[in-house]
């Protein structure tokens, strides 16, 4: 059974359901787990990648970054396992949607929308911040919802160790253009900072219906993004 179908299977204690997203490195199930009937949400990694030795320790990585921050606005991991061309990320499920679906539902969200997401996505960011992670990737895609509106910070997929040299990236441009701080675009290490920058180009956008810098080729925003200082 390729990985890219793996609705209506069982994995273990898991029956996965049907697809809830799709990122570059993996496909996102809603399962249902057996036998207490816990729903949850299944990260299940690329067959390209999940042999991969590299990728293996990434994946590990983080999992044992997700398992280590335990914050109320951190969406929480259950289980992690993996095995020959197959690696499995088991987390909570939030049935809310993501900032980014919000965003493209509204457009412009309201002020105190914005107040409880900034306070609620803050807290987990600074969280991982004094336990030594940076996110490095920062973005309403990554942010989700639960059914009463408050926001979780989910994907640690590319985040590091600060102090980890073995998960150190210099020279590599790691994270989504459109919310990369300028020293990230410069292969530059990723600080605590850079997760604020992002989060400013995310602030930005809810607060006004769309991101810096649109409508422009992917070399321009990233001149932009080193040269010019953000629209009001």
């Amino acid at each position: 059974m390729s990985l890219l179908d793996l609705s209506g299977t069982k994995e273990g204690s898991y029956n996965f359901q049907e697809v809830l997203g799709q990122g570059g490195l993996g496909i996102v199930y809603r399962a249902i787990q057996d036998p207490i009937g816990r729903i949850v949400a299944i990260k299940v990694i690329l067959p390209e990648f999940a042999n991969d030795p590299n990728f293996i320790r990434r994946f590990e990585s983080e999992a044992q970054v997700v398992a280590r921050l335990e914050h109320p606005h951190i969406v929480p991991l259950y289980d992690f396992w993996r095995k020959a061309g197959r690696a499995y990320l088991v987390m909570r499920y939030l049935g809310g949607g993501s900032v980014r679906d919000l965003v493209n539902k509204q457009g412009r969200l309201s002020l105190d929308v914005v107040s409880r997401f900034c306070r609620q996505t803050l807290s987990a960011m600074a969280f991982a911040h004094r336990n030594g992670v940076v996110h490095r990737d920062i973005k309403p895609d990554n942010v989700f919802l639960d059914e009463d509106g408050n926001a979780y910070l989910s994907d640690f997929g590319i985040a590091k160790y600060v102090d980890a040299d073995v998960t150190a990236t210099s020279g590599q441009i790691v994270g989504t253009p459109a919310y990369l701080a300028p020293e990230q675009i410069r292969g530059e290490a990723a600080t605590a900072q850079s997760d604020i920058y992002a989060f400013g180009i995310m602030l930005y956008e809810m607060l006004s219906g769309a991101r810096p810098f649109t409508d422009v080729s992917l070399a321009t925003l990233v001149y932009r993004h080193l040269n010019e200082p953000l629209p009001m």
